[in-house]
């Protein structure tokens, strides 16, 4: 695992872990990573979603 340091959406942050039940940010951040890359498509991959600003 890689230590990594992000800036977070403060309130994203907050309803994943209460939507989830996770106690921790950083298991708040791998579940929404796990989910994310377990629903993108083959087509996904051939065209990235645009990245937030």
């Amino acid at each position: 695992m890689a230590i990594t340091r992000i800036y977070l959406d403060d309130d994203a942050l907050r309803r994943t872990m209460a939507i989830s039940g996770v106690r921790s940010e950083q298991d708040a951040v791998n579940l929404a990573l796990r989910f994310f890359s377990s629903h993108a498509s083959a087509e996904d991959l051939e065209h990235p979603f645009p990245t937030a600003s």
